[in-house]
């Protein structure tokens, strides 16, 4: 009894009453309003549905803060197919006034043949080739038209600088390996990769994001003719823009996009390959989002909601005009 008198006063609340089936009637015409109308609630349910699964980003800039770590790191990879190994070395210059020989960092030295293939190789910055037998090993080295792959990474200055690659290191052996020939020191070299940031933070940023310019110059390659014969040198100018990544996780990435432009020359002396970059003061954040789910409910409602209440107003006003056209009909009144 208590529970009737219950159940009976919570039916006063129902704002979703019901009406007996023998008081509705079907139509033709509200079927086929009926069967549109599900047919685009489907179609925006859809639409929805890829917009929540759907990743953007969004970007930002601000000042540079100076965030992970006091020192630069660049990756390197290059493939210099007629410059033997003995005589390679790589050095680093900044603005504020720093000269390193074989600077900080891993680099390997990896001796290659005419096809590419791999000879032997060393640590490019802890070599430790007795001098008296370089000479005579790099006119070997040139004799089996050997080349040479550079691969590893150096830590450098965060202030514009320059790192290159080149004979430097061995200038007062130079003449005594290849005479007044220096032409026989061919710089041509392919790209590999080169890229600013830890190298596995890039990788991860390449699988999960799309935005930004991380490695440019990969693939790049620059080929002395056969016909000349004169030293060529070759130079990149490279402005580097510190950039973060924030994933779904709020995982953050700390690396460097960038810009190249290159320029070639007839050396006076020793040729090169340059590398000269600049930084800039301004920090580009990219940052993953996705849509809230409550957000997709509310939408999914809305869509539901809208085209149901607006399928009902049209499909009263359409079975309304075609009683009033059957009644004049049966009246005689349509002519």
């Amino acid at each position: 009894m208590f529970g009737e008198t219950v159940k009976s006063k919570l039916k006063k609340f129902d704002v979703y009453r019901k009406l007996p089936q023998d008081l509705t009637e079907p139509t033709v015409s509200g079927a086929l309003v009926s069967i549109i109308a599900c047919s685009f609630m489907l179609i925006l349910f859809l639409s929805e549905l890829n917009t929540y699964l759907a990743i953007s980003t969004n970007t930002e800039m601000f000042v540079d803060i100076n965030r992970g770590g006091e020192k630069l790191i660049i990756n390197i990879d290059i493939i210099f197919p007629r410059y033997p190994c003995g005589m390679a070395s790589l050095d680093a210059q900044d603005i504020m006034g720093s000269h390193v020989m074989n600077v900080e960092g891993s680099m390997k030295k990896i001796r290659i043949d005419t096809n590419g293939n791999i000879l032997s190789e060393e640590d490019l910055l802890n070599e430790s080739t007795n001098n008296g037998q370089l000479i005579g090993i790099v006119k070997q080295q040139i004799q089996d038209k050997e080349g040479c792959r550079l691969q590893g990474n150096i830590k450098v200055n965060k202030v514009p600088g320059n790192f290159h690659i080149s004979s430097h290191a061995f200038h007062d052996r130079v003449h005594s390996i290849v005479g007044n020939d220096i032409g026989k020191l061919d710089f041509s070299h392919e790209i590999i990769h080169l890229s600013f940031g830890e190298n596995h933070d890039i990788q991860a940023i390449q699988t999960a994001f799309h935005e930004g310019v991380l490695s440019p110059l990969d693939s790049v390659k620059k080929i002395r003719p056969d016909n000349v014969k004169e030293p060529i040198s070759y130079e990149y100018y490279i402005k580097v823009v510190p950039t973060t990544y924030k994933n779904l996780q709020d995982k953050e990435y700390y690396v460097h996009q960038f810009t190249a432009n290159s320029n070639e020359y007839r050396a006076e002396g020793a040729p090169a390959v340059f590398f000269r970059y600049d930084l800039s003061p301004v920090t580009v954040k990219f940052a993953q989002v996705q849509e809230s789910f409550f957000h997709f409910i509310v939408q999914v409602c809305a869509i539901v909601g809208g085209v149901f209440t607006v399928a009902g107003l049209f499909e009263g006003f359409l079975h309304s005009s075609i009683a009033k056209v059957l009644k004049k009909r049966e009246e005689g009144k349509l002519g």
